[in-house]
């Protein structure tokens, strides 16, 4: 299946760079697209390259089977966290983070939206972390993959294979909805049809997504505010964003960033606490976005939570990861010291901080010459809020990059399949030139589609 990959990638390729200049015209036409319908980051539209990340059925099987179990994993994990002392301590959130992750969510699945991490190179898939929080890019990845739906029209080699496409937009509201109605069973003076709030600090370079967002919810008959957490208030008992009640509160502003600003959001936090509104993601899901809870998955001690299948997806998809601090460890055969450990193995071996996303400060061994390895094990070691990770191969496919020199280049990509209420939702693929795949790092994104060959689809 893999060798039908290359084909659906060399025949695409082949036919895009007969013309170029009809290529480029396309890529203009996208870049115009993405303008048109809002699709920005820091006000440009963006960043993608002129072709999809395809994959193949079996490798979509292994996604929705791997992504399923982990999702089931990481809710058993967040309640053994809520009701384990050894667990808390070893996490080592603040008693004002427990505070938050206690609140009551009104609805039974945790992770409403979570968006997973991963390399998959051919059918060998790997998570480096799970965006359980605030994860952004699903509408992104819906107007790219729209846009490339009236590209790929112009490229007649494809009708050869048959294209999955997503509705992500019409996903999220269906999972928001899927927690509200649950949450409303027992609140039953709630309406129907919700109020919904998309709540996060003004300014943040992903806003234009939250305008996507509010006019498809809109479109759907569902009055949408875009809001920030200070405006949030309570009035007469229930929540309000300028002085409009509200039901429903989609909240992409990050647990942690609420927590330095607390003075500000006191409000905000007390109406979720009151229950006066159903909040998607609660705050518990942070728990499991704190990149730790990777070596406590693949810790013996605390595997009894899960059941055999999520037990062989943990231990064949979870790199080894330990929080680093100063412990007895065993990595390839040798047990020592985890400092020895991590400074005797640096090439093998990245450090990131547990609880930062955007890919900031993530330090790949290999790449980081050995005086600034030494000194981050030092300065971090005693803090206990960095993680060390075995060094996972980048994957690297061909793409197109136009303009009067045409060429195709290799690009570093990641993939990041989404999980809505534990079930498997699309993916969507980032790239960049650097091993630190991520936008906010100069990379940019490309729809994820699943394809297969016409022949094998008319077989079955």
């Amino acid at each position: 299946m893999i060798d039908q990959i290359a084909k659906v990638n060399m025949s695409y390729l082949i036919e895009l760079l007969k013309d170029v200049e009809f290529a480029n015209k396309q890529y203009e036409f996208l870049m115009r697209f993405l303008h048109e319908k809002k699709c920005l980051f820091k006000n440009k539209p963006f960043p993608t390259l002129l072709k999809p990340h395809f994959i193949s059925p079996q490798q979509t099987r292994i996604l929705v089977y791997a992504v399923e179990k982990i999702s089931s994993a990481l809710a058993k994990f967040i309640d053994l966290y809520l009701r384990d002392e050894e667990v808390r301590r070893l996490m080592g959130f603040r008693d004002v983070q427990n505070a938050l992750f206690s609140i009551d969510l009104g609805y039974s699945m945790p992770l409403v939206l979570t968006r997973l991490d991963a390399f998959i190179d051919d059918y060998t898939l790997k998570f480096l972390e799970f965006n359980c929080d605030s994860p952004a890019g699903m509408s992104y990845s819906e107007i790219v993959e729209l846009g490339f739906q009236q590209v790929l029209k112009q490229y007649p080699v494809l009708n050869e294979w048959k294209v999955e496409y997503l509705n992500m937009n019409q996903r999220v509201l269906d999972v928001l909805l899927d927690s509200y109605d649950e949450f409303r069973s027992k609140k039953p003076s709630f309406p129907e049809r919700p109020t919904i709030a998309i709540v996060d600090w003004e300014g943040v370079s992903t806003s234009a997504e939250f305008d996507i967002l509010k006019g498809y919810f809109e479109r759907k008959g569902y009055e949408t505010i875009i809001t920030f957490p200070q405006k949030l208030t309570i009035n007469r008992g229930r929540m309000e964003a300028d002085g409009e009640p509200v039901h429903l509160i989609y909240k992409r502003v990050i647990t942690r960033e609420l927590l330095e600003r607390l003075d500000e959001v006191e409000m905000f936090i007390q109406g979720i606490r009151d229950g006066l509104a159903c909040v998607c993601n609660p705050f518990s899901t942070n728990i499991v976005g704190n990149k730790k809870v990777l070596a406590l998955l693949t810790e013996p001690r605390f595997q009894h939570i899960f059941d055999e299948e999520e037990l062989e997806v943990i231990n064949r998809t979870i790199p080894w990861t330990k929080t680093l601090v100063e412990q007895e460890v065993t990595y390839r055969g040798t047990t020592a010291g985890l400092k020895d450990i991590v400074i005797g193995n640096k090439d093998t071996l990245v450090l990131k901080p547990a609880s930062s996303y955007g890919g900031k400060d993530v330090f790949l061994g290999v790449q980081t010459d050995t005086g600034t390895w030494n000194k981050l094990v030092e300065k971090n070691i005693a803090l206990g809020n960095w993680v060390v990770q075995e060094y996972v191969d980048i994957p690297e496919e061909v793409f197109p990059v136009l303009g009067k020199d045409a060429c195709i280049q290799l690009k570093k990509v990641n993939i990041n399949p989404y999980s809505f209420r534990g079930n498997y939702c699309g993916s969507m693929t980032r790239f960049s030139d650097s091993s630190i795949i991520n936008v906010s790092q100069g990379g940019g994104l490309v729809p994820t589609m699943c394809v297969a060959d016409m022949e094998t689809v008319l077989d079955d």
